[in-house]
């Protein structure tokens, strides 16, 4: 998961851990992303943080850090793949999308255990399930090129963490099957595109069990 904050105008990603989420009050393991949209359209809620973020604002003593934005974070630690059945009754997202493709590069997977363990260990369970024309994960053929997020830390004079390693593991999402399968050339045409940077393993398994339909 991640947090997406502001350095001198360049957007950085920072990893945010379950714990982190905890802390503020969210569980990322059953928040479902139209739930955060109840702080968003609570006045009251928003009147006490506008409240609370103009007295700090006013005291100064680097206090504008502690600055907070509840609708943020609690997107920030939200799970897209799943629905609240209270606002959305009757409504799910199973079986929403009809294939999936998982690239990721050979020369850094070592960088992304949680990925790679989702791959030795439950790779073929999620397979016998939806089969291989629903879900497929392949090396990814731009693994020669530095990522964009790596080659701007390496122009502001900042630690490299990942090399030319082609980037963090990708997920796409594709509306229908096509003959042949998907490759990752046809991005532009995926229905949703996830970098799996800091993502956990247990919440790749059941975004594909619930975004695919089974075999």
């Amino acid at each position: 998961m991640f947090l997406m904050s502001s350095l001198n105008g360049i957007c950085l990603a920072t990893a945010i851990s379950e714990e982190w989420c905890l802390e503020r009050g969210f569980d990322p393991s059953n928040l479902a992303c139209d739930t955060c949209a109840l702080i968003e359209e609570s006045s009251t809620l928003q009147s006490l943080q506008l409240e609370h973020n103009a007295k700090l604002i006013a005291g100064g003593d680097g206090n504008e850090n502690n600055i907070i934005d509840l609708s943020a974070e609690c997107r920030t630690c939200c799970q897209i793949h799943k629905v609240n059945p209270l606002l959305r009754p009757g409504e799910s997202l199973r079986g929403k999308y009809r294939y999936a493709l998982l690239t990721y590069s050979e020369h850094n997977l070592d960088q992304y255990g949680e990925i790679k363990d989702f791959l030795d260990r439950d790779l073929d369970n999620l397979l016998s399930f939806k089969g291989e024309s629903r879900f497929k994960a392949i090396p990814s053929q731009n693994s020669g090129f530095m990522d964009s997020q790596n080659m701007m830390a390496m122009m502001m004079g900042g630690r490299v963490g990942f090399g030319f390693g082609g980037g963090p593991p990708k997920l796409m999402f594709f509306e229908k099957q096509k003959q042949g399968g998907w490759s990752e050339e046809d991005e532009a045409e995926a229905g949703e595109v996830i970098t799996l940077r800091g993502w956990k393993r247990e919440d790749v398994n059941d975004m594909l069990m619930t975004l695919l339909p089974n075999a």
